[in-house]
């Protein structure tokens, strides 16, 4: 009787979690074809972003950020919404277009924002994974490279700085640097932290003539940890430089270039591994579906929803709607041929 208690109680729990997730996905009902913009660079998160926009039959359009400047990118908005698209995903942080922001969502355009949070409100946020979880994941992937003992030193952006291009992208870098701190000691107390670099400037030979400085000061280094993809580049590219390689290791977040040669080489040589917050390609599928999710007519209420193509099982929070991806994606020596060619 006992036993047959608890089989009840697991299929009434399983029954339960499949209700929430079929639940929470969109109706069939037919609707227009709706238009979604994706402003990024990222061809990972644009792949996946197509890929979801033809499986929902979302007309899909990509809009390039690079080298624009801000007036630049304000036109590019401004087009937008006289296309009267009905959804927007920016290209991440930047308070300068707070202004044009706002006139997006005026239009009644949905502004959404995938992967780094806007300076904005917006409609909907599509996280990566949880800060707590990226930091235990750059932290496990420097020990287990230096064998959980040694010294490392943390490379991290410094602070914004409206008028340096990019200075702005990542503002959680300084507490995901904090957490990465906090973390290391309690997991691994063999593990030394010789000190935090906060370099100005964007990744120059200068700034990894800084780091190489600051490994020669420091003869027992063993470790680097690059917050940002900028801080990541120097800490690969110092130990390249420097041979060091097998010597020195780093880990850290190249963002949307594991489609640079020059980072898949840093993977492969040793000078890096590479700790993404979320695959890319499920990013921008995930951003798609949330947009049409919310243009059939539907609202996110917290709990689970069950995605299509590559995604499976995600979570929404009501206190940032925020829509999360799951764990972060390390990438090794192992397996960057999986995702060389892909993001």
């Amino acid at each position: 009787m006992i036993r047959k208690k608890i089989v009840a109680i697991g299929l009434a729990i399983s029954l339960a979690t499949l209700a929430i997730a079929l639940l929470a996905r969109p109706s069939g009902a037919a609707h227009r074809k709706y238009t979604f913009a994706d402003v990024t660079n990222d061809t990972g998160k644009e792949r996946g972003g197509r890929a979801a926009a033809k499986q929902l039959g979302v007309s899909f359009i990509l809009v390039n950020p690079t080298n624009r400047g801000e007036q630049g990118h304000i036109k590019q908005y401004k087009s937008l919404i006289a296309r009267h698209v009905d959804a927007i995903a920016p290209d991440g942080y930047d308070p300068a277009l707070k202004p044009i922001f706002s006139e997006v969502r005026k239009a009644g355009i949905l502004l959404i924002s995938s992967g780094d949070d806007i300076a904005a409100k917006r409609d909907l946020w599509v996280g990566p994974s949880d800060p707590g979880d990226h930091a235990r994941a750059l932290g496990d992937a420097i020990a287990s490279q230096i064998d959980k003992k040694g010294e490392y030193a943390i490379l991290e952006e410094p602070v914004c700085r409206p008028n340096v291009p990019g200075s702005c992208e990542f503002p959680s870098a300084h507490a995901l640097a904090k957490a990465v701190a906090a973390y290391i000691p309690k997991a691994y107390p063999e593990m030394k932290l010789d000190g935090m670099l906060a370099e100005n400037g964007g990744g120059d030979q200068t700034n990894v003539d800084s780091v190489k400085s600051f490994m020669a000061a420091h003869p027992n280094l063993k470790g680097l940890i690059g917050i940002d993809p900028t801080e990541a580049y120097m800490a690969a590219e110092a130990i390249t430089q420097a041979g060091r390689i097998g010597q020195v290791f780093s880990v850290g977040n190249f963002g949307d270039s594991l489609g640079d040669p020059q980072v898949v080489g840093y993977v492969r040589s040793g000078a890096a591994e590479e700790v993404i917050a979320g695959d890319p390609r499920k990013i921008g599928y995930l951003t798609v579906w949330g947009a049409n999710y919310l243009l059939t007519g539907h609202h996110f209420r917290p709990g689970a929803y069950q995605v299509g193509g590559p995604i499976g099982l995600v979570w929404y929070y009501a206190k940032h709607q925020e829509l999360r991806l799951g764990q972060p994606l390390t990438i090794t020596k192992n397996n960057v041929g999986q995702y060389a060619h892909k993001f």
